[in-house]
């Protein structure tokens, strides 16, 4: 292996690490944001805007691959606009830890779709550190607790459609994955990240808008930035730019370029950073506390991630 090819990976790694952290911030900042507007109108918002600045931004890759970008970027963002609505749907019937525990069956989802569809075979010992990094996820979530609580359980915590709609959303993130890996074999070393990842984000954006219309009935979101800007507080701003910017415009590109070189098991194993960094986050700018489990099911996962790059460093990332 070429010392080019090496380096590669580990920017690679590093890339998707960053990524995983971005997302993991923007659970706060989406709870910042929700303050001013509801969750379909900050999605719609979010990935709209980000289109716009990446049109200006990185206007020379679009203007030399324009048509082919727009066709080879409308599956991927549809994928991401279908998980996040479905995620967002099945949280009016299931509870938050149900959905952020079953959202991550991805990390299992994608290899086995991957299979599905002819693709190299993941190996086992991926998969086992999937299966242990998702434990991880269920301590964190607070799925499994060393504390027994008595009483019955709510509507929303036993078995409902909540639930299964978000099994869908993890499908829909795992065919994302897969989606943008067919894109990166399509287009290879001449894909600009940044420029297809501005056309993901228009295609993301327009149908969770359309959906925050007033005649949907679910909620009010067009006049999102001006709830934004007249609200009192300066949350709801940070956090609608810091989901713009960081979780959208640069996290998603890095996860476009980073596939370039990574098989999508592992890359799907390395979005799993992005429980202990938002439960990091919460603990450090939210005053949230942290439990015992979640200190152990996020050692689990960072353990599990950090097990499978450096056995991926011998026997090959991608």
């Amino acid at each position: 292996m070429s010392s080019d090819t090496r380096s590669a990976e580990t920017r690679a790694v590093t890339e998707l690490v960053l990524a995983g952290v971005l997302w993991g911030f923007g659970f706060i900042a989406a709870t910042w944001s929700l303050e001013a507007a509801g969750p379909l109108a900050i999605t719609g918002w979010r990935f709209i805007v980000a289109g716009i600045i990446g049109s200006i931004v990185f206007h020379r890759g679009l203007r030399h691959n324009f048509a082919k970008l727009t066709r080879l970027s409308m599956l991927p963002g549809f994928f991401i606009s279908l998980t996040l609505v479905l995620q967002t749907w099945g949280l009016l019937y299931t509870t938050a830890t149900k959905s952020a525990f079953l959202t991550c069956l991805y990390v299992l989802i994608v290899p086995t779709l991957q299979t599905v569809r002819g693709g190299r075979r993941p190996s086992r010992f991926l998969l086992g550190c999937g299966i242990v990094a998702l434990f991880g996820v269920a301590l964190m979530c607070g799925l499994l607790s060393f504390q027994t609580t008595g009483g019955n359980l709510s509507d929303r915590e036993l078995w409902n459609r909540g639930d299964v709609l978000t099994i869908l959303c993890a499908i829909a993130a795992s065919a994302h994955i897969l989606a943008v890996d067919s894109v990166t074999e399509k287009m290879g070393p001449s894909l600009d990240s940044f420029a297809f990842n501005t056309m993901q984000s228009l295609w993301a954006g327009v149908p969770a808008l359309v959906l925050a219309l007033p005649i949907f009935g679910l909620e009010d979101g067009v006049f999102l930035p001006m709830a934004v800007l007249q609200h009192e507080s300066w949350k709801p701003l940070a956090g609608i730019m810091s989901l713009t910017l960081g979780s959208t415009l640069i996290a998603f590109a890095l996860q476009v370029r980073a596939q370039k070189v990574i098989a999508p098991s592992l890359a799907s194993l390395l979005f799993l950073l992005e429980s202990p960094s938002a439960a990091l986050f919460a603990f450090l700018l939210l005053g949230e506390s942290m439990r015992l489990e979640q200190l152990i099911g996020g050692t689990l996962i960072i353990g599990s991630i950090a097990w499978a790059t450096h056995r991926a460093k011998t026997h090959g990332y991608h």
